[in-house]
This record gives structure tokens, sequence and C-alpha cells, in this order.
């Protein structure tokens, strides 16, 4: 805390924002072969100049500024930094390719970068838009930053501090590096599967790699106008829901699966995942009973609430229909989200149990000596003061955003209930939407919700550190 005195080294952040300009270039040019598949030469060409444009600026700002070793400061300022810079980068082609405004443009990138799934977009894109919306969720549930250290960055302080602000605190394999490849693997095979998954369970070849990319990375966009209901039978929403599950719990537990898959049980995030997952699914069972035949009941109340904990966001019903009481239970498993160590949004999973246990110690402190020591313990591990306090920071800063957020739509007229619904959607990275969310949103509200998307994909506090004074002049 007291490092951020001092202000950030402004060159040194622009010159691994420009390495990052050149993973940014290589993800652009994707939709550009895309483009060349489906014989659209005018989109292609598009992408292929964005896309170069991109990468050798970002080129050129990397060589002529000096090597520079990141602290933890500056390496927090660039993960704030990278997905409104990569979401206007990728505005650009969409903007160009369908003639959309740019804040809608905008907006859908950013919902594609923090796997969100809200769309203010037209229905006759195409499939090059919809491919390349699809394969930004990709990118933005991997993270940028992990291509960028995979492939660009040497191993060093400057790679673990940008690994572990992005990231986490993983350690897969010796090195920052060896951890990002490793989970740039697990998360390459895990979308194979689910692809495989969607494909095998009936789903046309090109919406099936579509909604693999936006499943493992819980991001929530569709192909089709009716997100998953447009697809008949039971075996697809299946498919789709065990591949959020994949894509919501946390990536390392994957590598120890494969040497003893007790590790998946033991898990406490994973044990947490299912309590709150089923509890939610049981509400919601008993709350649409009373609308529809028991089975069809369980069938939606299980899709919609495993597509909201994993803030997948897909949908098999029209979410603004469904009852008041509903709605309320799907905000809270918005709320709570998937695993640290996940694609999923929300506050979290292991947070959630952190605050769970710190509760039941303020009640059995009562009954200790005032001199016994009773630290904060997961499972093995404490948890300390400094992690301790700013998890509470964090906690009350969502919901205060959740607050004022839903304050400014209702100014607008909506009501509390689909106000709170459409900001937690965003918040949380989900994309589910009560109605609210289309072009014809007024362009304060869709700023707003571009800003919820951005702050719950950065989780708040980094992007509080970029508009702190002292983190760019010195106090």
């Amino acid at each position: 805390m007291y490092e951020l005195v001092s202000p950030v080294n402004s060159r040194g952040i622009l010159k691994y924002l420009g390495l990052i300009m050149i993973g940014i270039g290589g993800v652009t040019a994707f939709p550009f072969l895309v483009a060349l598949l489906f014989s659209e030469w005018g989109i292609a060409a598009l992408y292929a100049v964005i896309a170069c444009t991109i990468s050798l600026s970002g080129y050129a700002i990397s060589r002529l500024l000096p090597d520079y070793e990141l602290q933890w400061k500056d390496a927090m300022v660039i993960a704030a930094l990278i997905f409104p810079l990569s979401s206007l980068l990728s505005a650009i082609p969409f903007a160009a390719s369908t003639g959309m405004p740019f804040l809608d443009a905008y907006f859908e990138a950013v919902s594609g970068l923090t796997t969100t799934g809200l769309s203010v977009a037209p229905a006759d894109v195409g499939p090059v838009f919809l491919f390349a919306r699809s394969w930004l969720q990709w990118i933005g549930g991997i993270g940028i930053v992990l291509i960028v250290i995979s492939v660009l960055i040497p191993p060093g302080v400057s790679a673990f501090r940008l690994f572990t602000v992005n990231i986490g605190d993983q350690k897969l394999r010796p090195g920052v590096v060896g951890t990002a490849i490793l989970l740039a693997e697990v998360y390459g095979a895990i979308t194979i599967a689910a692809f495989l998954l969607l494909y095998l369970g009936g789903m046309p070849l090109f919406d099936a790699v579509c909604h693999a990319l936006c499943t493992v990375s819980t991001g929530g966009f569709s192909t089709r106008a009716a997100s998953i209901a447009a697809f008949p039978g039971p075996i697809i929403p299946l498919a789709i829901t065990l591949s959020c599950i994949m894509g919501a719990l946390n990536f390392a537990l994957f590598p120890r699966m494969l040497h003893d898959p007790r590790e998946l049980p033991r898990g406490i995030q994973v044990r947490y995942f299912i309590l709150f997952a089923s509890a939610g699914t049981l509400l919601l069972t008993i709350i649409l009973a009373g609308t529809a035949p028991l089975a069809d009941a369980f069938s939606i109340a299980a899709f919609q609430g495993f597509s909201a904990i994993t803030t997948a966001g897909f949908a098999t019903v029209d979410i603004g229909s469904l009852p008041a009481p509903a709605k309320a239970v799907l905000i809270v498993m918005m709320w709570i989200g998937g695993c640290v160590g996940s694609t999923a949004g929300g506050i979290k999973i292991l947070r959630i149990v952190i605050i769970m246990k710190l509760t039941h110690l303020v009640f059995i402190r009562f009954f200790l000596p005032k001199e016994v020591l009773s630290p904060l313990r997961v499972r093995d591990t404490t948890v300390e003061n400094d992690e301790l306090q700013t998890l509470i920071a964090f906690v009350a800063l969502y919901f205060t955003i959740l607050a004022g957020s839903s304050f400014v739509f209702m100014l607008y007229g909506f009501p509390l209930d689909n106000a709170l619904f459409e900001v937690s959607s965003a918040l949380g990275t989900v994309g589910m939407s009560s109605g609210i969310t289309s072009s014809a949103l007024p362009a304060v509200l869709k700023s707003v919700l571009i800003v919820d998307m951005l702050l719950g994909r950065i989780e708040i506090i980094p992007l509080c550190i970029l508009l702190f004074p002292r983190t760019w002049v010195k106090g």
C-alpha cells in the first residue's frame, strides 16, 4: 500500500502495453481467417489491416521504449488498462464491419472480452461477427496477459508480477511461464472437450465451435437470438451445462486430477459450488413448479441455476417472463459466481467461504477469553489480516457499485427488480438479461453497464488504483 505513494512508471507501463498490443493484433487475425473461409473478402481485408496496424504499433512501442522491471503497482495498472484498451481496439472492426454505432460496438467488445454476454448487436450481423465475438470471449476467459506471458515476455520478475495480478498465485510448474503454458493447455483441452460434447450432441459445426468458445469461458454469447432455446431436446442444454461447469472450476484442479481423481471432491470450492448450485436449483424448482409441470420446472431451474452460478448466462427461457422470486434466486447465484482460478465472475466461491468462516469465528469469539488467539482458517490455510481487509473492501465496493448502478437504472424508470437483475448480470459478468439490454437502451445506461462489466472482470480494486491520483502524480 505504501508503494502507491510514489507514482507508476508511465514509460514502463506503455512498453508492456505495446507487447499486449502485439498479442491483440495476433488475436484479431483469427476472424480474418474465418472471413476468408466464408468468402467475406471486404471484412477479411478490414481485419487484416487492423490486425497488422495494431501489431506493428505495439511492436514499435515496445522496441522504442527501454526495458523496465515492473513493480506491483505497475502490474496492477496494466491489469486495469488491458480490458478497456483491448475492447477499444476490438470495437474498431466490429463497428466497421457491421455499421453499428461505435458505442454499441464498444459495448459488444467489452461484453466479449469480459466474458459477460450482454448484447446490443442487430440480428443480421453475419457469421464472421458471431465468430469474432465468441473468439473474444474465449480470449477474455484465458486472458490476453496469459498469451503474452507465454509467448512474448521472458521469465523474470515482471512476468511473475503480471501473472500474479492477472491470474492469481497459482504454482503448477516452476516459473510463471511454465504455469501459464500449462493453464493454456488445460484451457485448450477443456475447449476441445466442450466442442465434442456439443457437436456429438447434435449442434451444427459452426454453432458448436462458437458455443464451445463461449461455454468454457463462461461467456454466454450465442449464435442464435433465442440462445440455447433455439436447439431442441435435452442433450445440448446438458452439454452446455457440463461445459460451463468445467469453465467455472479452478483450472489448477484438472492437472491434479490426472494424478489423483479424488482431488475433485476434496476441493473446498468444489464442495460449496455443488452446495450453492443444488440449493439454488431446488429453490428455483419450487418457485417454478407453480407455473409449469414439475419435470419442466426442474429442467429450467437446473439449466438457469447452473448458468447463473457459473456466470455463463445462457438461457432456455425468456428470463424476463420468470416470476420475481425466481429472478431473486438467480440474482443471488450471480453474486456468488464460480471458483477462484476459473473463468467465472461474481464474488467467487472462495471469498464467500471466507466470509462464512469469518462470521462463524465472530460468534465463536464471544465464548472465548479475550486473550485467546483465534486465527481465521480455511482448511489448512490461515487467512492473513491484509488478505481479509482486501476481501472486505472488495465486497463492500461490489455492493456499493450494485446499489449505485441500479439507482441510475431506476432514475430512467426501470423497476428495482429488473434494474438490480441487469446490473448484477453485468457486474458478475454473467450476461443474462431481464429484457432491458438492447440497442434502444439510452447511452448513459449502456455506459453504466460497460463500466460494470469492466469492474466485474478486472475485480474493482485494480481499476480503483488506476483512478487513484497518486498512482500517476507524486503526492
